[in-house]
């Protein structure tokens, strides 16, 4: 009785390992900002990852990027309209724009960046980290940045740093192939990034940093779109608000 007891357990744990994904919870900090007689107050906000073999899912305030790589598919969700976009890799979000924003695509497409180590190293919440600095120009504004990443992780990622991470990039930054190419500088996870932008005379300061990182069961519909969703071909202004 005792042994089957045993051998039962030892099948419970390994079912349960093998079934775990990799979750990663990202802390956001965003500073006030008081520009154009406008202002807003300091916010924190959390972006949630669930990287399973095939899926990941990377869910923040108001939006969802969902990634199949056995379909070679990104579905872009934008929860604010309850409607979603289905893309093919690579990502290009200036064709993503409505026709009104050509502007905007224009400027976007436009950007540069430069990518360099600055040879300091880091230990974030146990995770060994190397420093880069990046310099962007977007729509003629200069951005700053101070990112953390790191090769030595306690999951293996290479397919998330291979095929998805670069995308998620490209997404956050709206940017191009040819831009984010020097992204590829940066071996690893982004573990932790601050970002200093200067618009219209004013400074933004935000900050974000890995929180958590483990394996766990994932909810049951994590990787699915919601029924009611529309599907769509382009992204609207108020979908934008939200990317």
């Amino acid at each position: 009785m005792k042994k089957t007891f045993l051998w039962l357990l030892t099948i419970l744990l390994l079912t349960s390992t093998l079934s775990a994904d990799i979750y990663i919870k990202t802390k956001i900090n965003i500073d006030p900002v008081n520009a154009l007689g406008q202002s807003s107050p300091a916010r924190e906000t959390f972006s949630e990852q669930w990287i399973s073999k095939y899926l990941t899912v990377i869910s923040s305030q108001g939006l969802s990027y969902l990634f199949d790589l056995k379909k070679n598919r990104i579905y872009l969700i934008s929860h604010s309209t309850k409607s979603y976009l289905e893309v093919t890799p690579p990502l290009d979000f200036a064709s993503l724009l409505p026709p009104e924003l050509a502007p905007m695509a224009q400027a976007l497409q436009q950007m540069t960046i430069t990518v360099s180590p600055n040879n300091e190293t880091k230990l974030i919440n146990n995770i060994p980290c190397d420093g880069y600095r990046v310099e962007m120009t977007v729509m003629m504004y200069p951005i700053e940045m101070i990112i953390w990443a790191s090769e030595k992780l306690p999951y293996d990622l290479s397919d998330y740093l291979t095929r998805v991470q670069p995308e998620i990039m490209k997404m956050q930054l709206r940017a191009s192939d040819q831009s984010t190419a020097e992204l590829q500088k940066i071996k690893g996870l982004w573990v932790a990034y601050e970002t200093k932008a200067q618009m219209m005379g004013t400074e933004i300061k935000s900050r974000a940093e890995l929180v958590e990182i483990s394996k766990k069961t994932a909810p049951s519909d994590v990787y699915s779109i919601p029924a009611d969703y529309q599907k769509k071909d382009r992204l609207s202004r108020e979908d934008i608000q939200g990317f």
